[in-house]
């Protein structure tokens, strides 16, 4: 298929940016933004590179993956120098993004600031994916279906936060997820926190959420750097999904017909 005015076969959808490249397939474009937080002398976070490399490229990785897509690219821009900050980074990305099936040089692209002295880390991330469209997941949620939180939504400074906390949702506990076909919508949470999400799903399905008013979790903490999904499910299939993660279970609602 040959695309003359690429904007006619663009769309939006929550925070991606779908491209139709032919018939049958989407090419997903997730992207995210990170500033002062690191170990320059003016970072307000102070975190290794280590870190903030694992949290910086979680957030689109995670978007590609929930929607059902394949990640199959990371473009890094740093604004940081190439040595020592930026080799650091950019080594920790690609340890992290492995797991994804991103394991090659040609699946990365970026850049690095080498003529100003820089003294905050600042970085942008932008993850591209691949996907079928029978295979694309937004809006797949059903009357009935309960709404998970997996993972408890944290972020920084307010939380000491890494990616072996064992109350945030790990990439494991995502690809897990998402190969399972009794999940239906998978949502990662960030800074606008679990109700937006929730919101989000009750505008995709026209269905109402109707929060479980036991639960204990925050509904307006941030996730900060997608600590945790929100996923919908029938009841019949929750147990299996708990056994499935490590990353705690919270039922915080469901989603009813309009009235």
């Amino acid at each position: 298929m040959y695309i003359d005015e690429p904007v006619k076969f663009m769309r939006k959808e929550r925070d991606l940016t779908l491209i139709e490249m032919n018939p049958k397939q989407y090419l997903v474009i997730a992207c995210d933004s990170d500033g002062g937080i690191g170990n320059k002398l003016q970072d307000t976070v102070n975190v290794s590179e280590e870190t903030i490399a694992q949290f910086a490229v979680r957030v689109p990785l995670f978007e590609i993956i929930a929607c059902g897509a394949k990640p199959f690219m990371v473009i890094d821009c740093l604004s940081v120098e190439m040595d020592p900050t930026g080799k650091k980074i950019l080594s920790e990305i690609k340890r992290y993004v492995r797991e994804a099936g991103i394991t090659e040089d040609v699946q990365f692209n970026g850049s690095t600031e080498e003529n100003v002295p820089t003294v905050q880390t600042g970085i942008g991330i932008t993850v591209l994916g691949m996907v079928d469209k029978q295979h694309l997941s937004i809006g797949s949620s059903q009357l009935g279906d309960e709404v998970l939180c997996i993972g408890n939504p944290k972020s920084g400074p307010e939380h000491d936060i890494y990616t072996g906390d064992p109350e945030i949702v790990s990439l494991k506990d995502l690809l897990k997820l998402r190969k399972n076909h009794r999940v239906r919508d998978i949502l990662p949470a960030g800074s606008k926190g679990v109700r937006y999400e929730a919101e989000q799903i009750s505008q995709s399905t026209e269905l109402d959420f109707v929060q479980n008013r036991e639960t204990s979790i925050d509904f307006m903490q941030s996730a900060g750097p997608s600590t945790c999904v929100l996923v919908t499910t029938s009841k019949k299939s929750i147990k299996e999904i708990t056994e499935q993660v490590q990353a705690p279970v919270h039922r915080i609602g469901e989603l009813l017909k309009r009235s």
